[in-house]
């Protein structure tokens, strides 16, 4: 081969060498690196395609109908407990039934169960407040009431209707059996419109007895500060062939009071019964005012002491 056919050759096997594309050997492709500011979520997630939002549509009110109002916030007013309103008059005693008079005395009656020297008008405890699903008509429980006061005490005279006389127990239990109860608010001015008792607020128990083994008595549970049996109260009671008669002379010390003609307390009279021979429990009651609550002295009645010669 000739000198000249040989550079040839090497010349183009040089130009075939530099035409070939060796892997690894390009140029990288350069690489756009993401924003700093973005999160990886940022970053990775959809491309959310802007939607128009709807238009809102305002509500038409057809004719003749009505509106909806605007919500105006309302204040309520706090009364202070214990405070009267203005619409009260605790001079007017209590609202509940009819005022039950208590007669003047000018002579005390004998406290010995009969009741013949009682002159003054009676009233009835013709309302059934508790246990009335166990009251089986006034031949099982019904009573008439005297009141009477003078200087020194209250008196009270109950004659009760009663099928069946039960009482086994006294002092802080006798209500369980056959009594009465006496409730008395001492100050109606002070707390006339208060719905819980106060320390004026009394209430007495009285017992017959059992005419034998178990003695009269009295005990007063309210105010709780007072609480006790009352041995200044005297009571007495007859068994009579339909019932009983109860006669008590209460001193007003029992109540914190000094009375005076024409004043008017809260009070309620009222007379529980027990049909369960040898069982001490309190199964119905009646009273002289028919909205009569226990712990509620707004619902009593009225005591007006009439002024002498008055009833």
């Amino acid at each position: 081969m000739s000198r000249t056919i040989l550079i040839l050759t090497m010349a183009a096997l040089a130009a075939a060498a530099l035409a070939c594309v060796i892997p690894g050997a390009a140029s990288p492709t350069p690489f756009a690196l993401p924003t700093p500011n973005l999160t990886l979520t940022a970053i990775f997630a959809p491309t959310a395609t802007p939607t128009t939002a709807p238009a809102t549509e305002t509500p038409v009110v057809a004719p003749g109908t009505v509106s909806i109002p605007t919500f105006t916030p309302t204040i309520t007013a706090t009364i202070a407990p214990g405070a009267p309103t203005a619409t009260v008059n605790p001079a007017g005693g209590r609202p509940n039934g009819t005022p039950l008079n208590a007669v003047n005395l000018a002579v005390a009656p004998a406290i010995d169960g009969d009741l013949s020297d009682w002159k003054g008008g009676s009233f009835p405890l013709a309302v059934c407040v508790f246990g009335c699903n166990l009251r089986s008509g006034d031949a099982d429980l019904a009573a008439q009431a005297f009141l009477g006061y003078d200087s020194t005490n209250l008196y009270v005279a109950v004659q009760v209707r009663d099928d069946k006389y039960v009482q086994i127990t006294s002092g802080r239990n006798l209500y369980l059996g056959d009594d009465v109860e006496i409730q008395l608010d001492a100050n109606l001015a002070a707390d006339f419109a208060t719905t819980s008792l106060s320390s004026d607020d009394y209430q007495i128990g009285l017992s017959a007895g059992n005419f034998g083994t178990v003695a009269p008595n009295a005990y007063r549970w309210y105010p709780r500060s007072a609480e006790g049996s009352l041995s200044t109260v005297v009571v007495k009671g007859k068994q009579m062939t339909d019932g009983y008669t109860l006669e008590a002379k209460i001193p007003w010390t029992a109540f914190g009071l000094t009375p005076v003609a024409g004043a008017k307390y809260g009070f309620a009279v009222s007379v529980s019964d027990d049909d369960q021979s040898g069982s001490a429990v309190q199964q119905s009651m009646i009273s002289s005012v028919g909205t009569r609550k226990l712990l509620n002295p707004t619902t009593w009645g009225t005591l007006v002491l009439a002024p002498a010669g008055g009833s």
